[in-house]
């Protein structure tokens, strides 16, 4: 070997070493900079620097993946250039050199550096042309461009589940609030006396639901009973739930006329929800000496009168409450209550719960059941249909709130 080729030989070694000894301290400086929690954007900034340096190319794209992909980092000008859905990923599990009809796929990108977590889509490199100088080590440059994408990549995701679980935690602090103060409501204890008596059954889905029934008292001689189903679920539906309620408690006494009664009620619901969501709700007034029930069924699954072996639904009313701002049409239903009636009111997450054939309970059912235990006490009836509806769900968990007033007039 000449002394020339020794000294050229020499030379690459020391460019070599001298390469390495780069990298070691691009990922040393990436590794302290995720200790010292430094920000996503941060990390983005390291990484766009380092590659520009260690890699020497003009153009630079990553993209992380979050349900979408979305551009983290981009140095090429101000082309518009996102991940094509025609792209199949399966190909690419390795940095490698892109063909020339991949190349047109990737907007004119040479080099691809895929990352995946557990098989799935994590982040996505892409490079332009290495410059001239460090061609030759091509092969080790995608090696460290593989690395150090991983450890940069990965890391971002780390920071994003951590935000995400310290989110989760917060919302379910605020959910575990708002079910205790849903919970404080609907009303633990229901009058029962020697004219009448009522009792609820309320399993709100998933902690926190739409549901609501009361038996709210205007004077000596009448109250009213209620219940209704907000649409939506969670935090939301409990708010409207708790506006409702409060609306009727400060409200029914006022001396306001049927008409007035509902159509402020509605424009009260609009008013907050602005149509996208909206309440059904049967409201019925019992007056104990005259023994009339007075009944509007706002859009509500008719509740069920029994007596005397005889079934009559209390369909009489208007439309869903929030959906318009004014109301198309109001008529209240009246009813003059012999001694023995029984009313049960439901909202539709019982006809509607399934079994594990995804057979739903349904109206059928339901009518068989209070026809054939009517004339149990209230409480005795709720608890019955309970274990009925139990027994025929299975181990298949409740798809909706279900909430049940039953009410017996002696």
């Amino acid at each position: 070997m000449s002394l020339l080729e020794t000294k050229s030989e020499t030379s690459n070694l020391k460019h070599l070493l001298q390469m390495k000894n780069n990298q070691l301290n691009a990922l040393l400086e990436a590794t302290k900079a995720i200790n010292n929690n430094v920000s996503a954007d941060g990390l983005y900034q390291i990484y766009k620097y380092t590659l520009l340096e260690q890699i020497q190319v003009k153009e630079i794209a990553l993209f992380m993946y979050d349900q979408a992909w979305k551009r983290a980092v981009w140095v090429k000008g101000n082309q518009e250039i996102f991940i094509p859905v025609q792209a199949n990923f399966e190909n690419y599990h390795t940095a490698k050199e892109l063909s020339v009809e991949e190349q047109e796929i990737f907007g004119g990108f040479k080099y691809i550096i895929p990352v995946y977590h557990k098989q799935q889509p994590l982040a996505l490199a892409l490079l332009g042309e290495i410059q001239n100088s460090a061609f030759e080590q091509k092969e080790e440059f995608l090696e460290f461009t593989q690395i150090f994408t991983n450890i940069i990549t990965v890391a971002v995701e780390n920071k994003r589940l951590f935000r995400k679980e310290v989110e989760k935690k917060q919302y379910d602090k605020e959910l575990e609030l708002a079910s205790k103060v849903q919970g404080m409501l609907i009303p633990k204890k229901l009058p029962k006396n020697t004219m009448y008596e009522f009792a609820g059954l309320y399993l709100p889905f998933k902690g926190i639901g739409g549901d609501y029934y009361d038996v709210i008292h205007i004077n000596k001689d009448e109250f009213v009973f209620c219940i209704g189903d907000i649409s939506g679920k969670g935090v939301a539906a409990a708010l409207v739930m708790a506006n409702l309620q409060a609306y009727l408690n400060a409200t029914l006494g006022f001396g306001f006329t049927k008409k007035e009664f509902v159509e402020n009620l509605n424009r009260k619901i609009y008013s907050i929800t602005e149509g996208d969501n909206f309440i059904t709700l049967f409201l019925a007034k019992y007056n104990i000496i005259t023994r009339e029930l007075e009944y509007l069924n706002a859009g509500h699954i008719p509740p069920i009168l029994i007596h005397d072996d005889k079934v009559e639904l209390l369909t009489v009313g208007t439309t869903l409450l929030g959906i318009f701002e004014e109301l198309p049409k109001i008529e209240y239903g009246s009813i003059q209550l012999k001694p023995d009636t029984t009313i049960f009111c439901f909202t539709d997450g019982l006809t509607e719960m399934e079994d594990a054939d995804e057979v739903q309970f349904g109206q059928r059912r339901l009518l068989e059941f209070c026809i054939n235990n009517y004339k149990l006490s209230p409480e005795i009836f709720n608890k019955f249909l309970y274990e009925r509806v139990s027994i025929f769900k299975g181990n298949v968990l409740f798809n909706d709130d279900i909430s049940v007033l039953t009410a017996k007039f002696m």
